[in-house]
């Protein structure tokens, strides 16, 4: 047990906190910290039409899910203080993906970690919409401007491939909003955004 308490406190020490000896969610969170810090973004994916960069949250949790389609979100800030909101363990929230008005896209979490996104929310009976959702999200407030279609097209460029990969319906059945998953509570995103989405993936599916 000391040989665990001194491995645990020279952990410690390289990850920044107080060395007292005992692995918790402070010791937790610093070596997510650390091993975040150390990673390097990923480059834009060569065939891509918008640049993507991978940039790991430490807002998800360890069990994983089987995504069973995406939750449209606004950030309502801007794109540069929600990728550092997002990369903030004390904000608690994280989404897949956020995209900016030019159509750059940040990646938080892979498509079968559980992000934080939704809080409480239902879809179609079935409660707990980040047990089985992604989360995708536009910058800014959708309900006070439409989405740009740099926006529209990047979103339809990092979901399309996800219908096969999954085998999410067609009929784009669970493509749905935090505003629905959440009704009351939430306001995202607004009916003008959902209806380009919806609109832009059905072009391309049906293509």
């Amino acid at each position: 047990m000391s040989e665990l308490k001194t491995l645990t406190r020279e952990i410690q020490n390289i990850v920044g906190v107080t060395p007292d000896g005992i692995y918790g969610p402070n010791t937790a969170k610093a070596i997510l910290r650390k091993l975040k810090n150390n990673q390097e973004e990923a480059p834009a994916k060569p065939d891509a039409s918008f640049p993507e960069v991978f940039k790991a949250s430490p807002n998800i949790s360890y069990n994983t899910i089987r995504p069973e389609g995406v939750v449209l979100h606004h950030s309502y800030g801007s794109y540069k203080g929600g990728v550092s909101w997002i990369l903030n363990d004390s904000s608690n929230v994280s989404y897949h993906v956020l995209i900016d008005t030019d159509g750059s896209r940040t990646v938080f979490a892979k498509d079968t970690q559980r992000a934080w996104h939704a809080g409480k929310s239902a879809f179609n009976g079935r409660p707990g919409c980040n047990n089985f959702m992604l989360g995708l999200a536009f910058s800014g407030d959708t309900t006070s401007r439409e989405l740009t279609q740099a926006e529209i097209d990047s979103a339809v460029e990092y979901l399309l491939p996800r219908f096969e990969r999954w085998g999410w319906p067609k009929d784009l059945s669970t493509i749905t909003t935090h505003k629905e998953v959440s009704p009351g509570r939430k306001e995202d995103v607004d009916s003008r955004a959902e209806k380009a989405i919806i609109d832009a993936l059905r072009s391309a599916l049906d293509a």
